[in-house]
């Protein structure tokens, strides 16, 4: 039987890729290591998280993402285990809003439905399916922090579809952006879509719906905006 540190990291990981990947990726590096699921220990799983494991990792998401996610799962496991602290020296924000940034907002951008780019609401080519109570607070983080890790990504914002702003996380204040989710939530009605980009010069905001919901994303004009749209198209709300 599988202890519970293992039991721990293998369940993180699942929520970066998927449970058979998580489970064979892991368990080849601690093989690789000379450990075993049953009996690791959490120093032992520092050092396989900063070492084997980021390398392996490395190889099917960007580098930079996959330091972040097990630096992330890193201080989860020292958070349970004191003794085992982190080995991940390069320290850094979990989501790109924790450094400071030079202040700008969006307000008075006069979008209209020419300045947007619509995604082919048939397209789906993303793996993993991500669930969310939007009606929950925690969720609504949960779904905010997911985002965040991703590369470029500067702010999320849930709000319903009124454009009413429920979270906010972001590089600064994102005044205005309420305003842009509530108009893209009438062009939504008006047609059959599933995802919309709107390129602001040097910014890029993305908006989904999510039934009687709507998450924003502001990304930086260098992020992959193509896997951006692929994570948003798998946001699913609970029932």
């Amino acid at each position: 039987m599988t202890n519970a540190v293992y039991t721990l990291v293998v369940r993180a990981l699942s929520g970066v890729v998927s449970d058979r990947a998580a489970e064979t990726m892991l368990r080849a590096v601690l093989r690789e290591q000379g450990l075993s699921a049953e009996s690791v220990s959490a120093q032992d799983m520092q050092k396989v998280l900063s070492g084997p494991l980021l390398s392996r990792l490395s190889t099917v998401l960007p580098p930079a993402r996959a330091r972040k996610e097990l630096s992330v799962l890193s201080k989860q496991l020292e958070s349970q285990y004191p003794k085992a602290p982190t080995l991940f020296t390069q320290s850094g924000p979990v989501a790109t809003w924790d450094e400071p940034q030079n202040e700008t907002t969006f307000d008075d951008l006069g979008l209209g439905a020419d300045d947007f780019e619509f995604d082919d609401p048939d397209y789906g080519a993303a793996p993993t399916t991500r669930t969310y109570d939007l009606t929950q607070p925690g969720d609504q983080d949960a779904l905010i922090q997911n985002l965040g890790r991703l590369s470029g990504v500067q702010g999320v914002m849930v709000c319903r579809a009124t454009g009413e702003v429920l979270r906010v996380k972001a590089v600064r204040d994102p005044a205005g952006l309420g305003g842009v989710v509530a108009a893209s939530a009438m062009l939504f009605q008006k047609r059959s879509l599933k995802l919309m980009s709107a390129d602001l010069g040097g910014q890029t905001v993305c908006v989904c719906p999510l039934g009687g919901y709507c998450v924003a994303v502001v990304a930086t004009s260098q992020a992959n905006v193509g896997r951006l749209l692929v994570e948003l198209q798998q946001l699913r709300v609970a029932a």
